[in-house]
């Protein structure tokens, strides 16, 4: 391990999303070791999501000694325990695409906004399995769940990434909340050459999403949302018109790719293709290695033209919905 201290903190900050292992001071003498995922670094509290998916928090004082773990080779997909690969993915997703309103019970995370998107509107277990930790009795934690969803007047949803909360899913269902989306979770290397030249299609890359990339999907109730966190938007244009769009946002060495859309009087021309390679460059400009995306499992086309490009399957999630929203 190499020596930190608080005048190394700096140092430590740029680890966040990387996987380190810290040696920390017991207040009653002695160390403990922690290793996980960097979330958080700065103002005295630093954090990291360990391989239970449990968020340890601890000081710069309580620092002896740190390194960073750098797997070889840092592939997608390999080098940590499959539970933490879960949810540093389903971090990812929460991260680059904020709710409005974030409650908490225990280790859920309650995501409110304005009930466009499930992702910004759904609860996301982020503690231990089989349940996420919540801190009340399960029957408990869901009926508060109901009750803060319906007070927002808006759906109750959980994001169930599987097979980490399968039992909660299995609970969920024997209450009768129904699956509304069977989702895949699908990921890639970003590869070391993307090749970008078109002859009849012009790319556009942005900060920020344009109006013409607003209207092609009618994004605009998305647009507050997208544009919490950071992000690069890709137009793909033919003949100045707007065919195909897309969203891709970094954190440490992993981006996730969303709103991914071609215009269907356009499909089946390598558009597809085309605009997944120019977010993927826009993503490695931001120093990403990995990129992610989310496809609904019943999109056979979707799941074609990306598993075509390299990805691989990594989980599935389901968005599970009170079917009984009087309850």
């Amino acid at each position: 391990m190499s020596p930190s201290s608080q005048k190394s903190q700096p140092n430590l900050a740029a680890a966040i999303g990387a996987r380190v292992t810290v040696r920390l001071h017991e207040a009653t003498g002695g160390f403990r070791d922690v290793v996980g995922i960097l979330q958080r670094c700065g103002d005295g509290v630093n954090e990291l999501l360990n391989s239970k998916g449990q968020i340890i928090s601890f000081s710069e004082d309580e620092i002896a000694i740190w390194r960073e773990i750098r797997p070889l080779p840092d592939r997608a997909g390999t080098g940590a325990p499959f539970s933490l690969r879960i949810q540093e993915l389903e971090h990812l997703s929460d991260l680059t695409w904020p709710a409005d309103e974030i409650k908490e019970i225990g280790k859920w995370r309650l995501r409110i906004s304005d009930g466009f998107t499930m992702r910004a509107n759904s609860v996301l277990p982020t503690g231990a399995a089989p349940f996420g930790e919540p801190n009340l009795d399960l029957s408990k934690a869901v009926d508060e769940v109901v009750k803060i969803y319906q007070e927002k007047d808006l759906t109750p949803t959980f994001t169930l990434p599987l097979p980490l909360y399968e039992e909660l899913d299995n609970y969920l269902a024997g209450l009768g909340w129904k699956v509304k989306i069977g989702a895949e979770y699908l990921i890639n290397d970003i590869p070391d050459n993307l090749d970008l030249e078109s002859v009849d299609f012009q790319i556009v890359i942005t900060s920020e999403p344009t109006p013409e990339w607003l209207a092609l999907q009618s994004d605009h109730q998305l647009e507050r949302i997208m544009r919490n966190y950071p992000a690069h938007y890709a137009e793909i244009k033919f003949d100045n018109q707007t065919v195909a769009i897309g969203r891709i946002a970094t954190f440490g060495k992993w981006s996730l790719a969303t709103r991914v859309f071609v215009n269907p009087e356009f499909r089946g021309k390598g558009i597809g293709t085309l605009l997944m390679r120019a977010l993927m460059a826009a993503a490695k400009g931001d120093g990403a290695t990995k990129v992610g995306l989310q496809v609904d499992s019943e999109n056979g086309a979707g799941l074609a033209l990306y598993k075509s490009m390299g990805f691989r399957f990594h989980h599935f999630y389901n968005y599970r919905v009170l079917s009984d929203v009087s309850k």
